[in-house]
């Protein structure tokens, strides 16, 4: 936890890193080049969530004073079974997450630069997981800091002289509009069975941002990690700006590398293998005149993707720690001990992360094979706050039958759709013809004219096509639904006096109340109950 005293600045820019990897920087551009720009709507959601996490979220997790946020779910829940669960979940997810994160920058810079791409995944790896076994949060929070700037000044480099090579920014925007990129954003058919539409970019990315910034143990333990609840609360208010600027700033680089690329697609001439090297590509052209401007760009990349891993094996350390080492054996251990029990689960988690990496490719792109796994196996979780906050009366049973039916659910929605990948080959048509493309040969891609590719190939199941920017939002709404129809088969026990304690677990309850004396009775029969398990 830096031992709560940590300096806000430093921790800002720790949380806004933490999931800027070469995920954002890399995808992003490469998302807005196929399919316009719907995915910029999701990014405009993100301080509406860090509002919400400001005033609902942080009070109850700070003042808890946790090291893990499923410690939370034990108490809220009576059940220590659920946050093993949870944390299960979680350490998954994570080191999934973590591994698309380390393959992402070196996919794409494997395509521009003379280095092997297995050179490449065991560097960020290796580096990342060093610094973080030997340093802990701190480590992580300073490397931020500087990683942070790093990323800002490659991406601004970028901007500005690409800006200039393509023709200005109004030839930006212009190549943006014929392209059919800006008409494709305005999709508004609710139907879930397409890529995107506004409504999922609207309330997916919206149940995504509180996965990540608000209910998410590498961004809660950042929030915990200053001296008081006003200053974890000045982090978020920090990050509003910063998140915007770092996210026009990614969005902008996919306008640019269309306009840049428009007239002669750099995969249709075989220059790169996949749109996820796009970025690297442009910023390799705009600098080749520059010398060692191209490595600060590069620099950019490694630091987005070294945020993200560090901070994953950091956060997955004080899961695995205290929710599962602790509750068992932790007692016996000494401080020094533990703190070598500590170190061991991040260089462990480091070294499955990237073995992981090596076998991302068959996932897809970055950020289909991204937001799809955060939105099936985190969704569920972070559900089961929102149930445990915004409803006083659910039960254990009922929450714990719902968690589990929706993470199936959501995990079987994933499966389909990569099994089945309805939407393979889905790209807005560029413009390449032999004068822009200066005599160079290419093949133009494929078209189809019989069936819109925006609602997938013809013959494939309907669940397959479910936009994976909806898993998140599907997920909740069903972990919630579900826990509060089931609670009135299955009826609370004890938990549901969680909400008649100091600091609350429960939102609604956090302000103390006067209690009638058979009140007081039954909680402090429950809490006698609760002493003695």
């Amino acid at each position: 936890m830096g031992g709560r005293s940590l300096p806000i600045i430093p921790v800002a820019l720790s949380v806004l890193t933490s999931f800027l990897s070469g995920i954002a920087l890399l995808g992003t551009p490469a998302e807005i080049f196929e399919h316009g720009g719907l995915w910029m709507v999701k990014y405009f959601m993100a301080p509406i969530a860090l509002i919400i996490s400001g005033f609902l979220f942080i009070p109850i997790f700070y003042h808890l004073k946790l090291v893990s946020i499923y410690q939370y779910i034990e108490l809220r829940y009576n059940s220590p079974n659920l946050r093993k669960a949870c944390a299960i979940a979680f350490a998954a997810h994570n080191l999934i997450f973590t591994g698309v994160s380390i393959y992402s920058p070196a996919i794409a810079l494997s395509g521009v630069t003379n280095l092997e791409m297995w050179k490449l995944i065991l560097l960020v790896g290796a580096t990342s997981t060093i610094y973080t076994t030997i340093g802990g949060l701190k480590a992580v929070v300073w490397t931020d800091t500087i990683q942070a700037v790093v990323m800002y000044g490659g991406l601004g480099f970028v901007i500005i002289k690409g800006t200039i090579d393509a023709g200005g920014i109004g030839r930006v925007f212009e190549v943006f509009a014929i392209s059919g990129r800006l008409e494709n954003t305005l999709r508004f058919n609710p139907d879930p069975a397409q890529y995107y539409n506004i409504w999922n970019a609207v309330f997916g990315g919206l149940a995504l941002w509180l996965s990540l910034y608000g209910l998410n143990q590498m961004s809660v333990q950042r929030y915990c990690s200053v001296k008081s609840v006003q200053d974890a609360r000045k982090v978020v208010w920090l990050n509003i700006p910063l998140k915007l600027i770092i996210s026009a700033m990614a969005c902008y680089v996919g306008m640019l590398v269309l306009a840049y690329f428009y007239n002669c697609n750099p995969l249709e001439t075989g220059e790169i293998d996949t749109l996820d090297q796009l970025t690297v590509l442009l910023a390799a052209k705009v600098s080749e005149n520059y010398p060692g401007l191209t490595g600060l760009f590069i620099a950019c990349i490694f630091a987005g993707t070294l945020s993200v891993v560090s901070g994953g094996y950091n956060s997955l350390a004080a899961i695995i720690f205290k929710d599962l080492i602790e509750p068992t054996v932790g007692h016996k251990l000494s401080a020094k001990n533990a703190l070598l029990t500590n170190k061991i689960i991040v260089f462990m988690s480091g070294l499955i992360s990237t073995a992981l990496a090596y076998s991302a490719g068959p996932l897809g792109g970055i950020i289909k094979s991204s937001i799809g796994l955060l939105g099936a196996t985190n969704g569920p979780i972070v559900g089961l706050f929102l149930v445990g906050m915004f409803c006083r009366n659910v039960s254990t049973r009922a929450v714990t039958v719902s968690f589990i039916f929706t993470i199936i659910v959501c995990v079987s929605l994933w499966v389909f759709s990569f099994m089945e990948d309805p939407y393979k080959g889905y790209v807005l048509p560029t413009n390449s013809s032999i004068e822009g493309c200066q005599g160079k040969s290419f093949i133009e891609t494929f078209q189809p004219s019989t069936y819109d590719p925006h609602y997938g190939r013809p013959g494939t199941s309907y669940v397959s096509r479910i936009s994976q920017l909806s898993y998140g939002f599907i997920s909740k709404i069903l972990v919630f639904t579900l826990s509060i129809v089931l609670s009135w088969v299955m009826p609370p026990k004890e938990e549901k006096y969680s909400s008649g304690r100091k600091h609350s677990l429960t939102l609604f309850g956090r302000q103390k109340k006067i209690m009638k004396p058979m009140q007081m009775s039954i909680v402090g029969n429950v809490k006698k109950e609760s002493l003695k398990l």
